[in-house]
């Protein structure tokens, strides 16, 4: 019991040192990454791009017959094999 109890500790005692690391690390990430963006925040051009014209929509009508020759062909083709 003794032995289950110590290894318990251990483990405990790992995953909280573990944990520290990590924690410690995070921050440290977090405060560069700050302290960078502070230090490059003018050398950034920011730059507004119109947005694209959308394709002219067809109409249903020439898009049905679009589908419809399609199909068409597909079937045709099945059909040759």
């Amino acid at each position: 019991m003794e032995n289950l109890s110590s290894t318990l500790l251990e483990a405990a005692n790992l995953m909280l040192v573990g944990m520290v690391v990590v924690f410690g690390f995070l921050s440290l990430l977090i405060v560069c990454i700050q302290l960078m963006s502070k230090a490059f925040a003018g050398e950034v051009e920011t730059s507004v791009t119109q947005p694209s014209r959308r394709p002219a929509v067809q109409n249903d009508q020439a898009r049905a017959a679009q589908t419809t020759a399609a199909i068409s062909a597909a079937i045709h083709k099945h059909r040759q094999k």
